[in-house]
Order: C-alpha cells, then sequence, then structure tokens
C-alpha cells in the first residue's frame, strides 16, 4: 500500500517538475511571425526589456499594433527599435487603461531590415510584488509592404512567468 502511494508521488513530482520546464523555455516563433518567444522574466526593480521578433520573406515597410497588458500587475513604457532599423520611427500613445496604440514606419519609405529577427525591446515594470504571471498582447497587429499591401503574419503574445 506505502509502495502505491510513494510511487504516485513520484510520478506527480516528474509531472510538476515537467510541467515547470517547459514555462521556463523559450517558443519558437513561426516563420513568418512576429512577437514575443520569452515565457518568462526576472521581476528586477527597475525592469526588463523583452524582445520582439519578426521573421518573414515580406518587403515590410511599416506596422501597427496595439499593446494590451494588466495595468494592476505592471507597467509597459514606450517601445523602442533596435539598432538594425535606424531609418525607422517608432511612435506610441501614452498607456490608458493598459493599452498603448504603437506605429512604426520610415519617412523615407525604407524596408525593414529583418536579417536580425530581434527587431525591438518592450521595457516592462512589475508592479505587483504578489503576480506570478505577467500577460501581454497585441492587438490589431497590421504589417504593411509597398503599394498598401497589407500581410497576413502569425502574431505570438507573451504570457510571461515572473522569477522572483
Amino acid at each position: 500500500m506505502h509502495a502505491k502511494y510513494r510511487l504516485m508521488i513520484a510520478m506527480l513530482m516528474v509531472l510538476v517538475s515537467c510541467a515547470q520546464d517547459t514555462e521556463t523555455k523559450k517558443i519558437e516563433l513561426s516563420n513568418p511571425g512576429f512577437g514575443i518567444t520569452e515565457t518568462s522574466i526576472d521581476a528586477l526593480d527597475e525592469g526588463v526589456d523583452v524582445p520582439v521578433l519578426l521573421r518573414t520573406n515580406d518587403v515590410i515597410k511599416g506596422m501597427q499594433f496595439t499593446l494590451s497588458w494588466n495595468p494592476n500587475l505592471g507597467q509597459v513604457i514606450k517601445p523602442a527599435l533596435t539598432d538594425a532599423n535606424p531609418g525607422f520611427t517608432i511612435s506610441a500613445g501614452e498607456p490608458v487603461n493598459g493599452e498603448m496604440k504603437v506605429l512604426i514606419f520610415s519617412m523615407k519609405g525604407e524596408v525593414f531590415n529583418t536579417d536580425d529577427s530581434t527587431i525591438m525591446t518592450i521595457p516592462i515594470r512589475i508592479t505587483d510584488p504578489e503576480a506570478s504571471y505577467f500577460t501581454l498582447t497585441f492587438k490589431d497587429a497590421i504589417f504593411a509592404g509597398p503599394g498598401a499591401v497589407s500581410y497576413e503574419i502569425p502574431v505570438t503574445h507573451a504570457r510571461l512567468k515572473i522569477n522572483r
């Protein structure tokens, strides 16, 4: 009887261990794809920059989306582009009720460089010391190409486990 309980407890511990391991691994971004592949962040007082990736062979000349999150759990600061696209401008509205509209464009009509899939970072600061997860979504994402062509690119949202 005790052997059965020990075996059941051992199996339960293995299952819990496996479940925890999958939460902290990066997920694979589809190709094409846009979003966050991180599955966990460290809850630092000063915040953390979460990388956003874009993988596509399409010619991207601009994009827009609305970031959405729970403002009771954390703050999201204006995203910043990486050095790979210096000719682009990022415009972001002020955060209101856990949403921020973001527009990325080039005044000269340049094409987005996707050689390095990390195109920008989003600074996040966790404000709820009890929060276990922070979810960040990209609503209404539009990817624009030449001649006002719009591309359908799968979007990967983030459910970030908060490491303390």
